[in-house]
């Protein structure tokens, strides 16, 4: 299962904070669903400076706690896991949920100690990754995989049950080693760091590499990922995201608005429609909000009937 744009602009996907308590987690998640949000996501760390919950085990209870929303990671990190368990994990999940997984893949790195952690050398995780892309996908087709690769090796290992639905792979980042990783390897490309005046030209770079590697760019799905706030009235994101990004990068909006989506809603319709002009097909919002259920609802009812409105008058 994939998500792709929707007619008259990209589908909107909402990626969880790193943790937040259950009860009011779950009443978010269900209003995402139920209000039109095309994808939910959970983020990957293991070191932090706040809580942060373990990926598989929060895209497992995830698969549980919906029933019909794309559901993905965004991204995870593959080069400091064992890739067998990983498929593993990611097969069963693909399971549970009925065919709605979507893998997000990425190098990270802005931990480190996490590379330590696992035994792999930081400047080994390009290679590795790109070996563990092309496992996952045979552990997940094949009956029996013999793997002699140049960083894992296995021998007949049997994955079931094996994913009935192809798992899609996107690839993240916004390196060239990335871009020209998505163009090879990936499904699709999962965008960082760039709003919708430059996401173009990495656009057209996958898109190159996707063709140059005798692909089809047009079956790969594109998508922006941006961190994100909401308010009703001018001024109130704003006052919630800058001290959120001085707290986890050390510098402001200014510095950092190019890789934000934020302020009223009518404002995030015109940037998400800005988006979908530059090619995207999805946009992706980490929400960083004092209340969860409280902005998911502003989204809910003030930002996707916007989006479906302006779908409906494109297919007039």
């Amino acid at each position: 299962m994939t998500i792709s744009q929707a007619a008259g602009g990209p589908a909107l996907g909402l990626v969880l904070p790193p943790a937040a308590p259950p009860d009011l987690l779950w009443p978010a998640v269900e209003a995402a669903e139920e209000g039109g949000f095309g994808s939910i996501w959970v983020t990957d760390r293991t070191l932090s400076d706040v809580p942060w919950l373990e990926t598989l085990t929060y895209l497992g209870a995830l698969a549980a706690r919906t029933t019909r929303v794309t559901i993905g990671t965004s991204v995870i990190c593959l080069a400091r896991r064992n890739p067998v368990l990983v498929a593993h994990a990611l097969a069963s999940v693909q399971y549970l949920s009925g065919g709605r997984l979507v893998t997000g893949v990425g190098l990270g790195g802005l931990r480190p100690g996490e590379y330590e952690l696992s035994g792999v050398p930081l400047s080994s995780r390009a290679p590795v990754t790109d070996e563990y892309i092309g496992l996952l996908r045979r552990l997940w087709s094949e009956e029996t995989v013999d793997h002699a690769g140049r960083h894992f090796s296995c021998s007949g290992v049997q994955l079931s049950p094996r994913p009935e639905t192809p798992i899609p792979i996107w690839v993240g980042g916004y390196s060239p080693g990335a871009l020209a990783r998505a163009g090879r390897l990936g499904d699709g490309w999962l965008s960082v760091y760039v709003g919708p005046d430059r996401i173009g030209e990495p656009l057209a770079e996958v898109r190159r590499h996707t063709t140059e590697a005798g692909r089809d760019p047009d079956a790969l799905t594109m998508t922006a990922y941006v961190f994100a706030a909401i308010g009703r009235r001018e001024g109130e994101a704003e006052a919630v995201l800058e001290p959120a990004l001085r707290n986890i990068y050390g510098v402001g909006l200014e510095q950092m608005s190019d890789a934000c989506m934020y302020g009223t809603p009518d404002r995030w319709v015109d940037t998400i429609g800005r988006f979908g002009e530059a090619g995207a097909d999805n946009v992706n919002v980490l929400l960083f909000t004092a209340d969860l259920a409280r902005d998911v609802g502003i989204v809910v009812g003030q930002v996707l009937p916007q989006l479906a409105g302006r779908r409906t008058m494109a297919d007039a």
